[in-house]
C-alpha cells in the first residue's frame, strides 16, 4: 500500500480540471458578452424605435392627449390579467377631443416699443438711440483760492568734519583783524553777506580799521550790546571774504578749537575748552586778540566761541568767551545799542568764581607741605581759601596788580604769587624749586612743553607771544628755553 501511495498521480490531475473548467467558463462569459453586444443590443433598439408614435412626437398636439392602439391593448391586457374586467367595460366616459385651433383676433392694443437701454445694441432695422439720463450733471464751480503760507526752508546742512587745517582753511575767508599794522587790538568774523560780529571792545580800540581777506574794509556799527562785549558791524561796499557759519552747539568740556594768528598768517593756535562757565565759556589758552573777538573755530569751520578780552596781565592762560547761542542770538536780534563794555576783568572774575569752592577758616599751618596738586593747591595753600584767611597766615603781601574784583598778591617769603577774584583765591604760582610736580619736576627742570604731554593729559601747549606753556587741567606749566620757570595751580 505504501508502494502504492508513492507512485505519480495520472494525468489529468486534479488541479488540471479544475483549472480547464475556470478557461471554459470565463471563455463563455466573454463570448456571451460580446455576441450580445455586437448582435442583440442593436436589434433591440430599433424594434423599441419602431414602436413609437412619431406623429404624435412631432405634432403640436401634446402627446398627452394621444394614444395609439397598440398601447391601449397593451393597457386592456394588462388591466384584464390583474382584475379580470371587461375591457369594454374599462373604457372611461370622459371624452377627450382635441383643442380646436383658431385664427388669433388682432386688437388695437398700443404695445410699447422697448427703448435701448445705455449699454443695448439696436434692433434689426432699427436706428440706435440713446438713452436720456434724467440725472442732471452740473459743471464743477471753482473754488476759491486759499492763500498758503510758504513752508519754512529746514536749516542748510552742517559742513562735514575734517582736519584742523582744512577747518581753518574754509573759516580764514570770513576771519576779520582789527587795527593798523603796529596795533593787533582784536579780531572778528564775517556772519554773513556784509556783516561782521566781534566784541565791542575791539571796534572802539580799533577806530573801525579792520582787514578782511588781505583787504582793507570800511565798517560801521549797526547792533552793540554792552553787557555781553558783542558787536554787528555792516561792511560797506562790496565783501571779499566768505561767512563762516555759526555753530548750532555751544563749546563742550575737553573740546579742542583752533583760531587765528594775526602776527603769522599761515598758523593756527590751539585752545581746549571748560565748556559754560555762567553765561559765558572758559578756555585754556591764548588768542591773538587782547580786545577779544577771534573766533574759535571748531573741526568744521563753524564758529563756536567768541573770545572775550583777555586780562592785560598775561601769563594766564585761563580765558572767557561768548557762546555760539548767545552770538546767534546776538545777531538774529540785532539788538541797537552801543552801551559802554564792561570791564573785561569783571567777566572773567564771575566766570572763573564758578570753578572754586570757597573754603572755610582754618587754623595756621604748623609745617611746610611742598607738593602741588593741580586744581587744588600748591603747597599748604588751597584754592578758595578766602583773603582774610590768607592775609592772617601770611601778612598784607605786596599788590602786583588790581582792577575791580581781579587782584595779585606777592609774598615773597614763601615765594608764592597768589591770583584772586573778589577774594578768592583763583590762583597760585610759584617760581621757587622747593614745590615738586609728579614725577620730581620742580622750577629748574630742564623740560620741553612736548615731553609732558603724555605725563599731564589731556594737555595743550602754547607758544604765542613770545611765551611757552603747557596747559592740564587744574595747572600751568611756564617754560624759559626749555627749563621750566613758573608752576602755576588753577581751576580744573
Amino acid at each position: 500500500m505504501a508502494a502504492m501511495s508513492d507512485e505519480p498521480e495520472e494525468y489529468p490531475t486534479k488541479d488540471d480540471l479544475i483549472r480547464a473548467g475556470m478557461l471554459a467558463l470565463v471563455t463563455g462569459v466573454f463570448g456571451f458578452a460580446l455576441t450580445y453586444a455586437i448582435f442583440i443590443k442593436p436589434y433591440r433598439q430599433e424594434k423599441s424605435l419602431a414602436g413609437l408614435d412619431r406623429h404624435a412626437a412631432e405634432s403640436s398636439q401634446p402627446a398627452a392627449y394621444r394614444q395609439t392602439d397598440q398601447q391601449a391593448a397593451g393597457y386592456a391586457i394588462s388591466y384584464g390579467a390583474s382584475g379580470g374586467v371587461d375591457p369594454e367595460k374599462r373604457k372611461s366616459k370622459l371624452e377627450i377631443k382635441p383643442p380646436e385651433r383658431k385664427q388669433a383676433v388682432a386688437h388695437n392694443v398700443p404695445t410699447a416699443t422697448p427703448s435701448p437701454s445705455a449699454t443695448s445694441l439696436p434692433l434689426p432695422g432699427e436706428a440706435y438711440k440713446q438713452r436720456e439720463s434724467n440725472l442732471k450733471v452740473r459743471a464743477p464751480q471753482p473754488q476759491p483760492q486759499v492763500a498758503t503760507a510758504p513752508l519754512p526752508a529746514g536749516p542748510p546742512p552742517r559742513p562735514s568734519e575734517t582736519s584742523s587745517a582744512e577747518a581753518w582753511q574754509r573759516a580764514s575767508a570770513g576771519w576779520i583783524t582789527f587795527g593798523d599794522g603796529l596795533h593787533l587790538g582784536g579780531q572778528g568774523v564775517l556772519v554773513s553777506e556784509n556783516e561782521v560780529l566781534t566784541t565791542l571792545s575791539a571796534f572802539r580800540s580799533s577806530g573801525g580799521q579792520c582787514m578782511l581777506a588781505g583787504t582793507r574794509v570800511a565798517v560801521t556799527l549797526i547792533a552793540g550790546d554792552g553787557r555781553q562785549d558783542l558787536a554787528l558791524l555792516r561792511i560797506q561796499g562790496a565783501s571779499p571774504g566768505a561767512p563762516v557759519p555759526i555753530s548750532p552747539e555751544n563749546p563742550n568740556h575737553d573740546q579742542n578749537l583752533i583760531c587765528g594768528d594775526p602776527r603769522n598768517l599761515g598758523r593756527t593756535l590751539e585752545v581746549r575748552s571748560r565748556g559754560q562757565t555762567g553765561p559765558c565759556c572758559a578756555f585754556d589758552g591764548y588768542t591773538g586778540a587782547l580786545d577779544g573777538g577771534a573766533p574759535l573755530i571748531n573741526n568744521r569751520g563753524e564758529l563756536v566761541a567768541l573770545s572775550l578780552p583777555r586780562p592785560a596781565w598775561g601769563g594766564m592762560s585761563w580765558n572767557t568767551a561768548i557762546p555760539a547761542s548767545a552770538c546767534k542770538a546776538f545777531v538774529d536780534s540785532h539788538s541797537t545799542g552801543g552801551a559802554m563794555a564792561p570791564p573785561p576783568t569783571d567777566m572773567w572774575v564771575q566766570a572763573i568764581k564758578t570753578h572754586v569752592s570757597v573754603q572755610p577758616d582754618r587754623e595756621t599751618p604748623t609745617r611746610s607741605n611742598a607738593r602741588v596738586v593741580p586744581g587744588q593747591a600748591l603747597g599748604n595753600y588751597p584754592l578758595g581759601l578766602r583773603l582774610e584767611q590768607l592775609r592772617k597766615e601770611l601778612g598784607q603781601g605786596q599788590i602786583l596788580e588790581q582792577k575791580g574784583g581781579y587782584c595779585r598778591l606777592l609774598y615773597s617769603a614763601p615765594r608764592l604769587t597768589f591770583t584772586l577774584a573778589d577774594n578768592i583765591v583763583v590762583g597760585i604760582e610759584t617760581d621757587y624749586n622747593f614745590y615738586t610736580l609728579e614725577g620730581g619736576l620742580a622750577v629748574g627742570s630742564v623740560k620741553e612743553p612736548s615731553e609732558l604731554t603724555s605725563l599731564f593729559s589731556p594737555s595743550i601747549t602754547h607758544d604765542a607771544d613770545n611765551l611757552e606753556s603747557l596747559a592740564s587741567p587744574g595747572l600751568e606749566v611756564l617754560f624759559n628755553n626749555g627749563t621750566i620757570a613758573t608752576i602755576r595751580v588753577v581751576p580744573p
